[in-house]
């Protein structure tokens, strides 16, 4: 899958997204196009590992001590359909490899999935993701997610965390898109 010399190479960092500071391994092209692939359609143990450990090193190196960690859920349909929720098979991946708690009960009662059905730009805006967090947080949690692009969905549930008590909430994500060009 990756090589050590390879995932060192990923040009992993953080930049701004929505206003907000979102952590990833790299662009979401080549090989690791392919594991975000293989993490969304085969629930690939190996690769969630490779990630998860790369992403647990990420954290470290940002700073970030005694979080708590969660995964953007996917909606219902996609879980049924496969059976479980790459981000949240990420986070517990993490935690396990920081020795973190695994925070439950974020909740998406839409589908904060691409929204790849519906026709217009406009009508994908305007449906957008909507995120509950059943429960009270304090200090610093760390949502988990598998792609970035334009920090819409990242923004919703960090919105959800916070008004549950999270001090602080940071984000990461295996891969991020290019930025959209402006016209």
């Amino acid at each position: 899958m990756f090589c050590s010399g390879c995932l060192q190479a990923l040009d992993s960092g953080w930049e701004t997204r929505e206003g907000l500071q979102v952590g990833s391994l790299g662009v979401y092209t080549g090989g690791l196009r392919r594991a975000v692939l293989r993490l969304k359609e085969s629930n690939d143990r190996a690769v969630i590992q490779v990630l998860g450990r790369r992403m647990a090193q990420l954290l470290r190196e940002r700073g970030i001590q005694g979080g708590q960690l969660v995964g953007v859920p996917t909606s219902a349909r996609r879980r049924r359909w496969r059976g479980y929720c790459g981000p949240e098979r990420l986070a517990e991946m993490i935690a396990q490899e920081l020795g973190w708690p695994l925070l439950p009960h974020l909740s998406c009662p839409g589908d904060p999935a691409p929204r790849k059905s519906l026709r217009s730009f406009a009508a994908r805006r305007a449906q957008g993701a909507h995120f509950t967090y059943d429960g009270s947080l304090t200090g610093t949690v760390v949502l988990i997610d598998d792609v970035v692009t334009s920090g819409r969905t990242l923004k919703a549930a960090c919105e959800a965390l916070l008004a549950a008590g999270a001090r602080r909430v940071e984000m990461l994500c295996v891969a991020r898109s290019r930025p959209e060009r402006s016209s």
